[in-house]
């Protein structure tokens, strides 16, 4: 009975509210009042008692309260009355109406006297709809009162307590604090470094990759074991993620391994990611800019024009300097002219030696490619998949197609990737570069480097498949939030390279060239070669013509 004869509530009851909503809610806690069918529960009489400050909510229509989530955040407390007929469609209406709210505190009061079998019945539905926190009491109540929970894991159990006999803390527990070795059906895509099988010296099969460290430590975070969905796809037909999303929203698995790139354009599939890792962008991985040849290195000691500027300053101080000095009255020894010339040639050849030795000491590279423009004006290539670069803008692919070198073959693609070859530029994104980085920390020199400025897709947040409405979705935010700010993602990523080591799928091979030092040979001397012959042919061909001209003289007086 709910009071003596009178519109006060019983003491029990205001014991109960009093101590929710007092103890267990903030005071900025919305309290929102759920009522389908429109029956008269004790929360009314309660509310004109004005026990509560809190901002209240009520509605009291057979169907759902759309849009609850866009209005409220997550600083609600529920209390729903229900009645025993059709409590199913009740609890449906009232988990719809919690759309991305599951987690929130509910407490339940039903139309009927105390029975601990349909207690189970409506707390074994509440189970199912994912909502956890959920309290039961029962409005024609016999004393001792009782109001009821369940326990979730690793089965559901029906808990009744005694309210004179609980705690505070006790109503309202953490059913995800410890599993009891419950196992979360998780689904890799076995694609490294997300994940990937391997047996180890032992012969015993293990998982690998950075996605397994983190999904692994999460289900130990709270006393849970890990059961392995192997994927039954040809993944080399059919996106991990499309399949892995349709796993996740039916209930057939709790997580799914796979690198999927939020997309804010896809609102509505924001539901099915769980809270960003990491982020990722696809970019451009280029070969280092090699050093110049030595044949190039001389040519920026002295250029063409700079040359050809000191020749006609020298036959300007030589000729006609003299001639002007000469023209207002002043003379010029020839001695002081020579000692001159030849002062400004040993500071000509004393410079000239000293840039070729720094040159040759620490070479100059070939210009830095920083653009697609850059790189359509070098000889370099980027190769790539084909169906990968018609998912690229339209306009991008009409202007910068001929930068690309294309091929419908991934084996192909990965062989000259994961082997280094110089050859080519790759498209990559920015996680597979943090793998092959740690790689190439054992090498003499770095091979590739990670170009930020030759991006073909903007930075985009990397999450886990998850289903809409998962009982894990908040837990799992704040250990992501944790592992992040520890350090351990990017730690669990390089070390990636290490497990992919273990497992036999790459090796610590220095794959860069080692840079052997020649003595100068014939051919690094083309310059010096060129410019020797074009002044020993020029030289030449002025004396054959001196030679003409003295003996076309002699000739023509001969006759």
């Amino acid at each position: 009975m709910l009071s003596n004869g009178s519109l006060s509530p019983a003491p029990e009851l205001f014991d109960l509210y009093g101590l929710i909503l007092q103890f267990l809610v903030p005071s900025e806690t919305t309290v929102f009042y759920f009522n389908p069918t429109g029956a008269n529960c004790s929360w009314e009489i309660l509310e004109r008692t004005s026990l509560s400050h809190q901002p209240q909510m009520f509605w009291k229509k057979e169907e759902s309260y759309p849009q609850l989530y866009n209005r409220q955040g997550r600083n609600l407390f529920v209390i729903a009355c229900l009645s025993t007929d059709h409590f199913e469609r009740q609890i449906g209406l009232l988990a719809t109406s919690l759309t991305r709210l599951r987690s929130v505190r509910i407490l339940i009061e039903m139309q009927d006297k105390e029975s601990a079998f349909l207690a189970s019945q409506i707390l074994l539905l509440c189970q199912q709809n994912s909502m956890l926190n959920v309290v039961l009491f029962f409005q024609r109540w016999t004393r001792p009162f009782a109001i009821f929970s369940y326990l979730a894991f690793p089965y559901f159990k029906l808990v009744k307590h005694r309210f004179s006999e609980i705690s505070t803390a006790s109503i309202y527990t953490n059913k995800l604090a410890d599993l009891k070795g419950y196992q979360l059906r998780v689904q890799p895509d076995l694609s490294p470094p997300n994940s990937f099988d391997y047996r180890d010296r032992k012969g015993q099969y293990r998982m690998g990759g950075y996605m397994w460290n983190i999904i692994e430590n999460f289900a130990a975070s709270m006393g849970a074991s890990v059961q392995i969905l192997y994927p039954s796809w040809e993944r080399a037909k059919i996106s991990a993620a499309e399949v892995m999303l349709q796993f996740t929203r039916n209930g057939s698995s709790d997580i799914g391994l796979t690198t999927t790139m939020i997309r804010f354009k896809h609102k509505e599939r924001q539901r099915d990611y769980s809270y960003p890792l990491l982020y990722s962008s696809w970019c451009t991985m280029l070969p280092m800019e090699k050093p110049l040849s030595v044949n190039i290195l001389f040519r920026h000691v002295l250029s063409p024009k700079t040359a050809i500027f000191l020749l006609l300053a020298s036959l300007l101080c030589l000729l006609v300097f003299p001639k002007l000095l000469q023209f207002f009255g002043f003379t010029m020894r020839s001695r002081l002219m020579r000692f001159s010339l030849r002062i400004f040639t040993l500071l000509m050849l004393c410079a000239s030696s000293a840039q070729l030795l720094s040159l040759l000491i620490s070479p100059r590279l070939h210009k830095r490619i920083e653009s697609f423009d850059d790189l359509l004006a070098s000889d370099l290539k980027i190769f790539g998949l084909r169906n990968e670069f018609y998912f690229m803008n339209g306009e991008f692919r009409a202007k910068y197609a001929a930068a690309f070198h294309l091929t419908e073959d991934p084996n192909e693609l990965y062989d000259n990737r994961n082997y280094f070859n110089t050859s080519w530029a790759y498209t990559i994104t920015s996680i597979k570069w943090i793998v092959i980085d740690a790689q190439q920390r054992h090498f003499a020199h770095p091979v590739f480097r990670f170009s930020d400025t030759m991006c073909l897709d903007l930075p985009s947040p990397i999450g886990l498949l998850i289903a809409p409405e998962s009982i894990y979705r908040d837990h799992l935010r704040e250990y992501i939030l944790q592992v992040s700010q520890a350090g351990l993602i990017s730690r669990w990523m390089s070390y990636s390279f290490y497990e992919m080591v273990t497992a036999g799928r790459m090796t610590i091979k220095d794959y860069s060239l080692i840079n052997v030092i020649h003595s100068l040979r014939i051919k690094d001397l083309q310059l010096c070669w060129l410019i020797f012959s074009v002044g020993l042919g020029t030289s030449s061909l002025v004396f054959t013509i001196e030679l003409l001209l003295f003996y076309t003289n002699v000739f023509l007086n001969s006759l």
